[in-house]
């Protein structure tokens, strides 16, 4: 049985929604994923930090942001 990965999403430093998934997503399926927290009115998520560890930045610095 394999373990979730949890996928946290931050506008900034605060944390607008989370996803699990089976293995860690590509950053294009995480950018896809982000647009729901955005329609949903939680702004647009710059980063996602997972629970490997890892941190992949969605909106580079100086990027038009949907808010």
């Amino acid at each position: 049985m394999s373990k979730r990965v949890t996928h946290y999403f931050y506008v900034g430093d605060r944390r607008v929604m989370f996803s699990e998934w089976y293995e860690p997503l590509s950053k294009k399926e995480l950018q896809e994923r982000a647009f729901t927290a955005f329609e949903r009115g939680y702004g647009t998520p710059d980063k996602v930090v997972d629970t490997t560890g890892r941190t992949v930045i969605l909106v580079e610095e100086g990027a038009d942001k949907h808010d």
